[in-house]
This record gives C-alpha cells, structure tokens and sequence, in this order.
C-alpha cells in the first residue's frame, strides 16, 4: 500500500500548469502577456510544476527560473540554421536510427526514449517536435523492436534511458524496463537522464530509490542549470539516491540571463558537488526551432571555465560540450593552456594568465621566454592532417 507522501509526485504532477489562463493565479500577467502565451502555447505545451513555481520569485521579471519555464514570444520566431532535429536523432545518411524508440550515434552505446513526456517542459528544449507529443507515445510493438536491435548488437555496451523523461515512467513500468536491459549480457551499463529532480523531486522515492539498487551499476544524470534549482527539497531526494550507491551525475545547458556568468556557475558547481552531485557537461546550446534568444556565443563558456579554472575543485568543472548538428555527435571546447612560440617552444599559460616555458622531456632545459614572443595555441595537427583537412575543405567536404 503506497503512503500519501509517497504518490506526492503523482499529485504534484496532477497539479501542473498546463494553461496560461491558470498562471494568473500565480504570476502577474497582463490581458496582452495571456493573449501570447496562449499563442505560443500552440508551437510548444507549457507545464510548471506548484513546487517549482514556488522557486520563482514572482516579483523579479527576471527571474532566471521564470525564464526557463514560462513561454516567450521568441519562440514564435524561427531563425536561418535552426534545425526540428539539432542533433540529430535522425539522420539517414549515418543510419543512427534503427528502430523508432534508438539512436544509435556512438559505437558502443545507444538511446533509448522509453516515453516522450516530461514533468514540465523546458523552454530551450532541443527535442520540441517530441517532447509531451501525444503522437509519440510508444506502443509495446516499437519496444519490442528496440529489444531485438539491443540484444542482436553486441557492440552496445551502454543504454542511455532518455526522452521525454524515463522517470515519468511508473516505477513497475520502469523497472520491467530495466530488468530487460539487464539480461542482455553485453550491457554492462545503464545511463538514466532526468529532470525530474528539477521539476518534481517528489518522483524519488523510497520505492524507487529500493528498486534502482537492483540494476546497478546505475548512473543518474539530473539537470539542475541554476543554483536556486538546489533547493532543500531537491538535495534531500536526491541524496536518497546517493546514500544507496546510486551515482549522480549533473549536465547542464549554458543559457543567457539564466546560468552565463561566473558567480552563477561557481555558486551552482559548488552547491552541487556539496551534495555529492558530480558536474559532468555544460552544453552549448544545441540549434533548435525557436530558441535562439538563449544562445550566448561560444567563447562565453570558454571564458567562464577559465576564470573558474584555479577557484572551484577541479572535479567541479564540467567539459564544455558541443553536439555538432544533425547527428555527427559531441566534441569538448576547450581553452588552449598549452601554447607555443615562433620556434615550436612550448609555452604554458597558468591560471592566473601568466606564461611559463616548459619542456616535454626531461633530460632538456627549459630555454628563457622573450618578452615579445609570438605565443599561439599549439598546433597538434600533423603537417599530413593539415594537408587532408585544406583538401577537404578545399573540395566542400568539410564536414
């Protein structure tokens, strides 16, 4: 017999805003503010969670957790280069796409979109065609079809659970889930990726928490973006995972006016690894449909790494992660320590900006900098890679 605390998610999701007209009661919105949210209401659904409008504050138009959740009128504006599908989900060329419910991008490892529902939808979403779309609610047959693509590849070594949100899944849904995935023999890992922690930390329960246990080793990645996200409620759940030997991972998206300055990243990296959460990547927005009064340029996360480079734990600094377009998978930005001069000297420069000669091998002398030395990023291109890559470019296939 489930105790009320225990189907409080299930409640609080009830609960969710779903209709502008219901948020009067909550924030002040003009008649003309209404009209628009209904508007774009129709290009992507809207739901806020009470718990997480109680994180808002509600006299602050600015309010960086506002921005996340309530709609814009941005987003009715689509610009050149915004993609339906920026990552890439599905892309026939590469054949990433096996069955409906996979994406299979990376040898030894696939998605699997278990459902397509969220417990509130993000408004820099990267997956706004499916997310909370009714037409995308699975049936048993495309399940089935995951299951023999998984079972017949031995390549996959790892499933990443995703979506919509696998912990809106009902625990006995979830974890038939996962009792499948763990009789296949060549899985050894299991991925789930969540906001549920964000949106309704209320879904980790002690049932839950009991069962996850089961399927170990089990990695949970949340996405908490802001500190006022790690509120007490959420830090006490998820600590409920964490106390059971349930790593907890963190990404995040880089966002303007919500997490894109130092003091708010150094506070939300801190406050996460204090509650043992692991930072794992912070993402350059990905080029979805109506989102792009979010993008920050890519040198601002650069930047920020940077100055926390030396100021926070290592351990605490996420990768800065770039998803290329349409599929082609992740590759990490990164700020250029290692440097060299005019005579392939290699030159390092430490965090606090100064530059130091140093040798690779230690039977050489570190030869004296020249106050005027040319210094650039060092090279680690082949003079045959160089040559390949103007080739490529040369004829259009830079890819």
């Amino acid at each position: 017999m489930k105790t009320e605390h225990e189907e409080r998610w299930i409640v609080e999701d009830r609960k969710a805003i779903r209709n502008p007209k219901k948020l009067k009661d909550h924030l002040r919105l003009t008649d003309e503010q209404l009209v628009d949210l209904m508007e774009i209401r129709k290009v992507f659904r809207m739901k806020i969670t009470p718990y997480y409008l109680s994180l808002i504050n509600k006299e602050d138009p600015d309010d960086p957790l506002l921005k996340m959740c309530l709609p814009d009128k941005n987003e009715m504006i689509v610009r050149k280069g915004e993609l339906n599908d920026p990552i890439g989900d599905i892309n026939d060329e590469l054949e990433n796409h096996p069955t409906p419910l996979i994406t299979h991008r990376y040898p030894d490892r696939v998605l699997l979109f278990p459902t397509p529902f969220c417990g509130g939808y993000c408004r820099y979403c990267f997956r706004r065609r499916l997310a909370g779309n009714p037409d995308y609610k699975y049936k048993k047959s495309l399940l089935e079809d995951a299951f023999n693509y998984l079972e017949k590849t031995s390549a996959i070594r790892e499933v990443i659970l995703s979506g919509g949100d696998p912990l809106m899944l009902h625990d006995h849904e979830l974890f038939s889930l996962l009792e499948r995935l763990k009789a296949i023999p060549h899985i050894r890992t299991i991925r789930i990726h969540t906001r549920m922690p964000v949106w309704n930390p209320y879904r980790i329960t002690d049932d839950l928490v009991r069962g996850l246990t089961k399927f170990q080793p089990l990695w949970i990645v949340t996405h908490f973006n802001h500190p006022n996200e790690l509120s007490d409620t959420a830090m006490e759940h998820v600590s409920r995972l964490i106390d059971r030997g349930i790593m907890v991972l963190n990404q995040e998206v880089l966002l303007k006016g919500v997490n894109d300055t130092v003091e708010i990243q150094r506070e939300l990296l801190l406050t996460l690894i204090e509650n043992r959460i692991k930072p794992y990547y912070l993402h350059y927005l990905d080029k979805a449909e109506g989102i792009s009064h979010f993008r920050t340029d890519i040198k601002t996360g650069i930047d920020i790494l940077k100055e926390l480079r030396g100021t926070v734990p290592g351990y605490a600094i996420p990768h800065y992660i770039l998803d290329i377009p349409r599929g082609y998978g992740k590759v990490p930005f990164q700020f250029h320590y290692i440097n060299e001069d005019e005579k392939g000297n290699i030159i390092v420069e430490t965090p606090e900006g100064d530059y130091v000669p140093y040798s690779e091998y230690c039977d050489e002398k570190s030869m004296g900098m020249k106050e005027d030395a040319d210094v650039k990023p060092i090279m680690l291109f082949s003079k045959e890679d160089k040559e390949h890559l103007k080739e490529m470019l040369k004829n259009g296939n830079g890819k």
